[in-house]
């Protein structure tokens, strides 16, 4: 293959993934940093599909019975990011609605950025690319509104502080 061949390969697989929505930004992370600019990271969906990915069964008010969520952890996000410290976690959805949830929770219960529900991807009619979803039917502390009020879902933005 020579040169000019693979340039064009390399752009037909680029735009292949351009228009499979894989190369585009889903999700924004902001980690303030004191004294510092802020850090900011960008995930596509094909980074957040590139982590390890952890399953949940668990029910919620918003779905039938308990259903199979998938994706990656929401502190492996923060691990990666070095910021396990921080202390509050301000997720945003699409429509602008967002949420403060301490940090700590996403240490203590598997908190998922889910990408699949049922073995489906998200799409943003139904709440995705991404619902955060916290394992509610393990923990009975969990089944409260306050929870309820922190399963985002089209999460675009995580502001870490």
């Amino acid at each position: 293959m020579n040169n000019f061949t693979k340039f064009f390969a390399v752009i037909a697989a680029f735009s292949f993934l351009c228009s499979a929505g894989l190369a585009e930004t889903i999700l924004t992370v902001r980690v303030k940093q004191i004294g510092q600019a802020d850090l900011i990271a960008e995930y596509s969906l094909a980074d957040m599909q590139a982590m390890r990915q952890h399953t949940i069964v668990t029910a919620n008010e918003f779905v039938d019975g308990k259903q199979e969520f998938q994706g990656p952890l929401a502190r492996d996000i923060l691990v990666n990011l070095n910021a396990q410290d921080a202390k509050v976690a301000r997720l945003t959805a699409a429509n602008d609605y967002s949420v403060e949830v301490p940090v700590e929770e996403f240490f203590h219960y598997d908190a998922v950025l889910a990408l699949q529900m049922g073995g489906q991807q998200l799409s943003r009619r139904d709440k995705g690319p991404i619902w955060v979803i916290y394992p509610m039917s393990e923990h009975k502390e969990l089944q409260d509104p306050v929870y309820n009020n922190r399963l985002i879902w089209q999460l675009v933005e995580m502001e870490i502080e």
